[in-house]
C-alpha cells in the first residue's frame, strides 16, 4: 500500500512539474530575429510575399502628428514550406508622432511625450513547424524582421494565456521630440492554419504623466482593430501539427 501511495505521489509531482514548465514556456514564447528574404522564401518562391489583407489603423493618442498600428496577412503558395498556411504580421509606428503640451492639474502646462509598452489580442494556436531563420530548428513561434524591413525596436518577452497574446516591446515605443523622430517596431509575425478576421487589440501606454499626478488617468489603453486568425467554432483542441 505504501508503495502505491509513493508511486501516486510521484506521478502527481511529475504532472505538476510538467504543468509548471508548460506555464513558464507560455510566459516567454520563443522568438527569433530574421531577414525579410529568409522568412518570405517560406511562403513564396520569389522570396517576396503578396499581401492579401492589410490595415493601418490610427492609435487615438493625444499627440501631434499620427500614431498607427499596421497588420497584414499573406498565404503560403503551393509547393512552399508554408503551403496552406497564413502569415500574420504587426508593427507599431510612432515615427510621425510628436510630443504635445497638455494641461495637468497641480502642474500646469507640461510637455506630453507618451510611450507604448505592449499590444494584446487573441490569436489562437500558433504553427510551430517552420524554420524561420534557417538554423534547422522548427519550434519557433514568433519571428521579428530585423533586417530588410522598416522599424527600429524589437520584442521583449511574449506571454500567452488561453490563446491571448501579450507582445511586450523590448523598450518603450515613444513619439518624437523637437530634435528627433518617434520610434517604431520591426514587423513581427506568426503563422496560423486559419484565415484572417478583424479582432480588437489593446495597446498599453507606459505610466508617464499618469504616475506623476493622481488627477490624471492611469493605465491608459487604446483599442484598435488588427487581423488575426478566425476562431475554431467546433472548439476542438489542436494538436502539434496544427500549432501550439
Amino acid at each position: 500500500m505504501t508503495g502505491r501511495v509513493l508511486i501516486l505521489v510521484g506521478v502527481m509531482l511529475s504532472a505538476a512539474f510538467i504543468a509548471g514548465c508548460r506555464m513558464k514556456s507560455d510566459m516567454n514564447l520563443k522568438k527569433v530575429k530574421v531577414s525579410a528574404s529568409t522568412v518570405y522564401c517560406l511562403f513564396d518562391p520569389s522570396c517576396a510575399v503578396a499581401v492579401t489583407n492589410s490595415s493601418t489603423v490610427p492609435i487615438p493618442m493625444e499627440i501631434m502628428g499620427k500614431a498607427v498600428v499596421e497588420s497584414r496577412t499573406f498565404a503560403g503558395k503551393p509547393g512552399t514550406p508554408a503551403a496552406g498556411l497564413y502569415g500574420y504580421e504587426y508593427r507599431i509606428d510612432l515615427e510621425q508622432g510628436a510630443e504635445t503640451v497638455v494641461e495637468v492639474e497641480e502642474f500646469g502646462k507640461v510637455k506630453y511625450m507618451p510611450c507604448l509598452s505592449s499590444i494584446i489580442f487573441d490569436f489562437g494556436p500558433i504553427v510551430d513547424t517552420l524554420d524561420y531563420n534557417g538554423d534547422g530548428q522548427t519550434d519557433e513561434l514568433i519571428y521579428v524582421v530585423s533586417q530588410g524591413g522598416p522599424g527600429k525596436a524589437s520584442l521583449g518577452f511574449v506571454q500567452r494565456f488561453h490563446g491571448r497574446l501579450t507582445f511586450n516591446f523590448d523598450s518603450p515605443i515613444c513619439v518624437g521630440g523637437q530634435n528627433h523622430p518617434g520610434d517604431s517596431t520591426f514587423f513581427f509575425g506568426l503563422v496560423s492554419t486559419k484565415p484572417p478576421r478583424l479582432v480588437d487589440a489593446t495597446i498599453k501606454e507606459t505610466a508617464g504623466l499618469g504616475a506623476a499626478s493622481p488627477k490624471m488617468k492611469k493605465n491608459i489603453k487604446y483599442h484598435v482593430d488588427v487581423y488575426a486568425p478566425q476562431i475554431d467554432t467546433e472548439g476542438s483542441k489542436s494538436d502539434r501539427s496544427e500549432g501550439l
